[in-house]
């Protein structure tokens, strides 16, 4: 017996006459809809319901409406009304025309009661099914983090005018709300307060294999194994902040050949691959780019790190699903999906 709600598969006559006439068949919605199921996730989070007490709202109603926030970068509480009023969001959702969505609130328990764990078995399930579908060779990982400012005044926590000297580089900063982001720094002259968000993408498609958050301060290169684990890529390419003999080393042991860009003074790999690769490495700024202009990717919503780290799962789930979508809905001839 399911812990939680059944999710209304078969629409009726009435929903299917509603939504036949006002969704457009080639919405990207519609085209997730017809290409991923997503009812895995079921699976995937009943351990984390009781079968006692009333029954929870399904877990994917709940997941698809975190995707609708960090598509269209509403928050949580915008979500819940869009989701009310736009039928395209209900059609999506699999609910019937007339019926109310889960609140907000709903949406800050389901993602406290899965958690990490929870959400990290999702999105590795996205990863699979994108790799039973083709859209991950293997051939090629590529290996970049990006910044993300802390959901903090920083100003306002640290006690200090905007415009006084901040020359003391600390790990944290007094009095922030956050406990657990850190002082980072972008170059020896931008810096910034929050966590950094690591990933690895294959070069087939760019989808994103590999998620993980860590605080402001930590070296680049300490995530790069994390990001190379999974799938056995042939190759790793990533910025020369990697470049060190123990990255090389551990690469080689798992069978990977490194292709990490050589500081200035190392010698490079005498090979054209190592070249193909160092050229195709600036696409990962693309995917960087697109979640941080579109989904919310620049800023935490969140204080802490397990909130963040969710955030950024769900927005690499995202792009995944958009990728897929596209790339199996696309018309012959076309080279990559519009983003």
């Amino acid at each position: 017996m399911k812990p939680f709600k059944s999710q209304r598969i078969q629409k009726s006559f009435f929903d299917a006459q509603i939504y036949d006439r006002l969704i457009p068949d080639d919405h990207f919605l519609v085209k997730l809809n017809k290409t991923i199921d997503l009812t895995f996730i079921e699976g995937e989070c009943k351990k984390y319901y009781s079968i006692l007490g009333r029954k929870g709202e399904n877990p994917v109603v709940l997941f698809k409406m975190l995707l609708l926030a960090y598509l269209f970068d509403l928050s949580e509480r915008h979500i819940e009304e869009h989701c009310n009023y736009n039928m395209l969001f209900k059609y999506f959702l699999g609910l019937e025309a007339d019926e109310c969505v889960p609140d907000h609130s709903t949406l800050s328990r389901f993602r406290d009661r899965i958690g990490v764990e929870g959400f990290i078995a999702i999105f590795n399930r996205i990863v699979d099914i994108a790799r039973s579908k083709g859209l991950v060779s293997e051939k090629l990982r590529i290996v970049d983090s990006t910044h993300m400012q802390a959901n903090v005044d920083v100003f306002r926590a640290r006690g200090k005018k905007p415009n006084d000297d901040d020359d003391h580089y600390q790990a944290g900063i007094p009095r922030s709300p956050d406990a657990d982001a850190r002082k980072g720094a972008k170059s020896k002259k931008k810096r910034f307060f929050g966590y950094k968000h690591h990933i690895g993408i294959d070069s087939k498609h760019d989808i994103i294999t590999n998620s993980g958050t860590s605080g402001g301060n930590i070296h680049d290169s300490d995530y790069l194994l994390e990001m190379a684990s999974g799938g056995n890529p042939e190759a790793l390419t990533a910025d020369k902040i990697y470049d060190s003999d123990y990255n090389h080393k551990q690469l080689e042991k798992r069978g990977t050949e490194s292709h990490i860009v050589r500081k200035k003074g190392s010698k490079k790999p005498d090979n054209p691959e190592y070249q193909r690769s160092v050229k195709l490495r600036k696409r990962v700024e693309r995917v960087f780019a697109v979640i941080k202009k579109y989904h919310s990717g620049g800023r935490a919503r969140y204080w802490g790190r397990p909130k963040v780290t969710i955030q950024n799962l769900i927005i690499d789930a995202l792009y995944d699903l958009k990728v897929m979508a596209m790339v199996l809905t696309r018309p012959p001839g076309v080279v990559s999906p519009n983003l």
